[in-house]
């Protein structure tokens, strides 16, 4: 194949850097960014992935989801970078429900959960889109924590997008819900480049499953609640259903970005490699309306800066 370059954010750690692996791994013609917000953390883990895989095109670009100004500072450095054409974005990078100690909201006045975890990526995901070949590709990392399970609990609605940047919720009532909007982005996105582009650019959401061995949802507190948080996590994690690890996970994440037999799928939710149905609330079109609209103003994303213009 002629080269592409592929964006991972988070690439530096867990299953971000076990999907940049796969990828780098699997035709030396694929160029992978990984886009962290530690520059160094970025660097050490672009230095190890090019000894592991033997494929020098590794290179390390600065991005933090909670700025929207390190969104678009990002977005012109890569235009300006010399790179193959743009064929892969893995949105990858999130927050757990611990969030960031002291940093309840962002300097652009969200949420940091949801600005992080959706806010961020649909920013950089619609000004990349003009930047991306026929072909192209574009995931977001979900949860099944989107519908959790009948045991657990927080209960996830979807009122309106300014209620939930308004961060009124306790953290985990935040991460799930803003692993529902991933998915409504998901399918947004999906929809408006099918019925308002002739470009073949395919969409997917992937759940990883819970994945121990990463430390994303390591638990903050005294050694007491911390050892308690851990056992039920556990347990949780069981009684849910979708134990895997970041090997693994990884592996399945880098396939929905090099398996040619995907090449056109796209307005889907992949469960650990698998073709799954999301719940009934992440499919309400309306929803994903709403919140694509209210994105864009959040953003300052004008439609201008979109494909969709």
């Amino acid at each position: 194949m002629g080269d592409k370059t592929v964006i991972i954010t988070g690439g530096n750690a867990g299953l971000g850097y076990q999907c940049a692996k796969n990828v780098a791994l699997s035709d030396p013609g694929y160029h992978v960014v990984l886009a962290c917000r530690s520059l160094a953390r970025g660097e050490a883990a672009a230095k190890a992935l090019r000894v592991e895989t033997n494929n020098s095109n590794i290179s390390v670009m600065e991005l933090d989801l909670a700025s929207l100004a390190s969104v678009r500072a990002f977005h012109v450095t890569y235009s300006h970078a010399a790179l193959p054409p743009l064929h892969g974005v893995v949105c990858n990078a999130g927050i757990s429900a611990g969030g960031t100690p002291g940093m309840p909201r962002t300097a652009d006045g969200f949420e940091t959960i949801f600005a992080v975890n959706h806010l961020g990526h649909f920013l950089l995901t619609n000004l990349l889109l003009n930047q991306m070949g026929d072909s192209g590709r574009i995931v977001f990392v979900t949860s099944d924590l989107h519908d959790p399970p009948a045991f657990f609990p927080v209960k996830v609605t979807y009122r309106d997008a300014a209620a939930i940047a308004a961060g009124r919720g306790p953290g985990m009532q935040a991460y799930c819900t803003s692993k529902l909007c991933n998915l409504y982005c998901t399918y947004e996105m999906a929809r408006l480049l099918a019925d308002q582009t002739d470009r073949h650019i395919t969409v997917n959401a992937f759940n990883p499953g819970a994945m121990p061995d990463t430390g994303f949802a390591a638990p903050t507190g005294n050694a007491l609640v911390r050892g308690a948080t851990h056992v039920i996590g556990t347990i949780m994690g069981k009684l849910i259903g979708k134990q895997s690890t970041s090997t693994a996970s990884g592996a399945a994440l880098a396939k929905l970005i090099t398996d040619p037999a995907l090449t056109t799928t796209t307005g889907t939710y992949i469960d650990r490699g698998a073709q799954a149905p999301s719940s009934p609330l992440s499919r309400d079109r309306d929803n994903a309306r709403e919140l694509w609209q209210a994105s864009m103003d959040m953003t300052g994303l004008r439609e201008s800066d979109t494909i969709f213009a």
